[in-house]
């Protein structure tokens, strides 16, 4: 239960700071790795479309601590998250907290970041675990074309 708390302090203390993205071409350089708080529950959204609403799903307890350790285990940076176009985009998670305002991330291209504009703090997840995580959690929800377009995104870019 201390681990639990400790571990929502510290994301609660990242979240505060702005300290979570995804990048564009800007090498990500790297700095401290602050704490994460364990929010009270996550909504996963895929962006993937652009006239009508994106598939999106709550994240199970069990899940929602998954997803916030996955999170604080990557190393933090600084770095511009990359911006989608047309089709995939990354997934959004809100992060909503019982006692502070909600934060939204977006885990794209293998970084995790809060919403903004230019550099910030983000999570560099080379191996795009974040994501990956992501799409086992809404493979119930997802169609398979959505599947097949994360994937494909998956097989391009690093």
């Amino acid at each position: 239960m201390t681990s639990r708390r400790a571990g929502a302090r510290a994301l609660a203390a990242l979240l505060a700071l702005g300290v979570i993205g995804s990048c564009t071409g800007t090498n990500p350089t790297p700095t401290a790795t602050p704490a994460i708080e364990l929010p009270a529950s996550i909504t996963v959204a895929l962006g993937i479309y652009s006239g009508r609403p994106d598939p999106a799903w709550d994240l199970a307890a069990a899940q929602v601590a998954q997803v916030t350790s996955a999170i604080a285990a990557l190393p933090v940076a600084t770095g511009t998250p990359p911006e989608g176009g047309l089709g995939y985009r990354g997934f959004s998670l809100l992060l909503q907290f019982p006692a502070q305002a909600d934060q939204t991330l977006v885990a794209f291209r293998g970084l995790v970041a809060p919403l903004g504009v230019g550099a910030r703090s983000v999570y560099v997840d080379d191996g795009r675990t974040i994501e990956r995580l992501l799409l086992d959690t809404g493979r119930s929800i997802l169609n398979s074309d959505e599947i097949a377009a994360v994937e494909a995104d998956f097989a391009l870019a690093p």
